[in-house]
């Protein structure tokens, strides 16, 4: 089961991407399915978006796949997948269907950092005693549509792969025994930063400018349901940038786990349906190869991200637009003609 988060016409839908590559509004499919199958209590608005659905836990996941096999059956009658209102909610990529990356705004977002030991290893750093986190906010989110953007302000750009986790229920305060519980799904991210902003010379780190610009973490293509991924190590990982492999590994090479890092995190914060936890990168990181031009992410370049059992994310990247001139100042005194 692939989730999404879609556009079409500059409208928002949450939905699924089928087998066959197209893309059901589980919104409005859900409404025409209680329709036809009433279910006493059912709540279709639990099918808003990625955060409402999560937070109907697995009874979410179970009328999804019932809905996917009502219109299977219907379109082997011949049927075309239409509510009774009329609405559509069955699309296909041809139609300029762009996919955005799977996570609600506003939700919380955490990454863990030196989180492997091949990462480790390569930083030339102890490895830290307890799970050690930075976080993003919604302006440095892309999805699968867009691109990765590189920044004038950074001179050595790179992008690392990471797997997260996307959170299911609230909570505080989550023994690490009963963490798993908490977790609802699992896609990729790309991890873009600046290596000379986050550290720059004879000054503390710099999360914020290192890692927090507009446009410089790609998440998606999709959410896959925990039940579907089963156990998550080992899940193997690759990244690639311009056809060459930059990163290769697995899972089982992250230090800290899931359990150990939701109990870390909620003994002081509520974790909520949709709340990201990124797990941090392995080994081969560009940024750590300073002086290294050709290891510097450039506009142009394709990347190319894949983990086991999920899927495969590929993104483009560009360069900042140049900002607009400024406009010109009125002298003291003078008078503008309207």
């Amino acid at each position: 089961m692939k989730l999404v988060h879609f556009s079409l016409s500059d409208q928002f839908h949450f939905g699924m991407l089928t087998d066959a590559n197209e893309y059901i509004d589980l919104d409005t499919a859900c409404r025409d399915y209680f329709g036809v199958n009433p279910v006493k209590g059912a709540d279709p608005s639990r099918f808003r978006d990625m955060r409402a659905f999560f937070a109907g836990g697995a009874d979410s996941v179970e009328i999804t796949r019932k809905i996917q096999e009502y219109i299977d059956r219907r379109r082997a009658s011949g049927w075309t997948p239409r509510a009774a209102t009329g609405a559509r909610f069955l699309f296909k990529p041809e139609e300029g269907v762009k996919l955005l990356a799977p996570v609600v705004r506003g939700a919380k977002i955490y990454c863990l950092s030196s989180n492997s030991q091949s990462h480790i290893a390569e930083e030339g750093k102890p490895a830290p005693r307890q799970p050690y986190f930075f976080t993003r906010f919604f302006n440095s989110l892309v999805g699968p549509s867009e691109s990765l953007v590189i920044h004038s302000a950074g001179t050595f750009p790179d992008v690392a792969l990471d797997l997260a986790a996307v959170i299911g229920k609230s909570g505080k305060h989550i023994p690490a025994s009963e963490a798993m519980a908490y977790v609802a799904g699992y896609t990729i991210a790309l991890d873009m930063g600046y290596r000379d902003l986050q550290y720059p010379p004879d000054s503390p780190t710099d999360w914020v400018m290192g890692k927090g610009f507009d446009a410089s973490m790609a998440v998606g293509p999709w959410v896959v349901p925990k039940e579907e991924i089963g156990e998550p190590y080992p899940l193997k990982m690759e990244l690639k940038v311009a056809g060459t492999v930059r990163q290769s590994g697995d899972t089982n090479d992250y230090l800290f786990r899931l359990p150990e890092a939701i109990a870390h995190l909620s003994r002081g914060i509520t974790l909520e349906p949709g709340d990201l936890l990124s797990l941090g990168t392995l080994g081969g990181t560009p940024g750590f190869e300073f002086g290294k031009e050709s290891r510097k992410l450039r506009a142009g370049d394709s990347i190319e991200a894949s983990i086991e059992k999920i899927g495969r994310l590929v993104m483009s990247v560009k360069a900042e637009a140049p900002p607009r001139p400024a406009a010109p100042e009125t002298a003291p005194g003078s008078s503008v003609a309207r």
